[in-house]
């Protein structure tokens, strides 16, 4: 079996760039090879979430194909991309699957919620946003106004543990709980997200508490359980590793009645359709799936996984770059 590696760096769109942290994805897509068949995974560590960087992982995946350790051991970036390189060899993602559900994503603050940004979300059912840059005021603001321009949407909130629980309970004022799916980690202390959901009356989803894997936080998630509040975890991938890691996950979610919401790092859509694929083959990923992430980059690695209508499609997964690999 050979691998290749090639590197590519895709421009962020400027209106993005704070958001997403840098001016360009630098990644490296990696392909095996097995006489006919060829597979493909994406590697691209996001500099403030992943803690290895592109090199580190380009020395492991190459120590990797020379027979050195193995992928589960490797940094959580390149074992995605390798685990998504020999699946793929092996014919997953070949066929025809069931489209995925998408929350769409605005990205800005009140500031920047315009009518053209409300048109971009027309179509959805579940839409994302950010607390925690603006103020209070602000962001309380923001929420209002989406709520009354989509009245038929759901939102999720996600503060990146930014907040206190009184900043994100004041946040909160004046908006149906209804309106809110749920509270994606936004506490600075996640030991009183039990709270948050008690004194809100909205769920709550794990994301960086599902990556921590300490002893607290297995404890946490546990007792979170009991309290019947968390409605989703969090799967973001390539923070996890390979894919039946990221199953195995799921599947712990679900034994905490938790469902699995797959998200990205501001990957290019070939790793978007790759988290469709993976959805159809996990049963308690049934939610919206944070993967309307393709506008933010100005460039892209395939035809770009944009939602229509809420969804995107299960097509058979593409060739990134395909005319780099003949």
């Amino acid at each position: 079996m050979n691998f290749e590696m090639l590197r590519v760096s895709l421009l962020v769109r400027a209106h993005s760039r704070k958001l997403v942290g840098v001016d360009a994805r630098e990644i490296i897509f990696v392909a095996a090879r097995d006489q006919e068949r060829i597979g493909f995974g994406e590697c691209a560590p996001l500099p403030g979430l992943h803690s290895e960087t592109l090199e580190f992982c380009m020395e492991s995946i190459e120590n990797w194909s020379n027979g050195l350790g193995e992928i589960n051991a490797l940094a959580p970036c390149a074992a995605f991309a390798l685990s998504c390189a020999m699946e793929t060899l092996n014919g997953f993602g070949a066929l025809q699957v069931a489209p995925a559900k998408v929350a769409y994503f605005f990205p800005g603050t009140f500031a920047q919620c315009d009518q053209a940004a409300i048109d971009s979300l027309l179509g959805a059912s579940v839409v994302k946003i950010k607390f925690g840059r603006d103020s209070e005021s602000n962001d309380r603001a923001l929420l209002a106004r989406l709520c009354s321009a989509l009245p038929a949407v759901q939102f999720r909130i996600d503060a990146n543990r930014l907040l206190s629980r009184d900043e994100c309970v004041a946040r909160l004022v004046g908006i149906d709980a209804s309106r809110v799916e749920y509270l994606e980690d936004p506490l600075r202390d996640p030991s009183q997200l039990g709270q948050l959901a008690k004194s809100t009356g909205i769920a709550i989803a794990l994301d960086e508490t599902v990556v921590d894997q300490s002893t607290q936080a297995h404890a946490l998630r546990e007792s979170l359980a009991r309290d019947g509040c968390v409605a989703a975890w969090v799967l973001r991938m390539s923070t996890i590793g390979s894919l039946d890691a990221i199953r195995a996950m799921a599947a712990e979610a679900a034994r905490l009645s938790a469902d699995a919401v797959l998200s990205t790092a501001y990957e290019s859509s070939y790793s978007l359709r790759v988290a469709v694929h993976v959805a159809a083959s996990i049963p308690n990923a049934t939610r919206a799936h944070g993967i309307g992430t393709a506008s933010l980059l100005e460039q892209d690695s395939c035809e770009p996984a944009i939602a229509r209508n809420g969804f995107i499609d299960g097509a058979p997964l593409p060739i990134p770059f395909a005319e780099a690999w003949e």
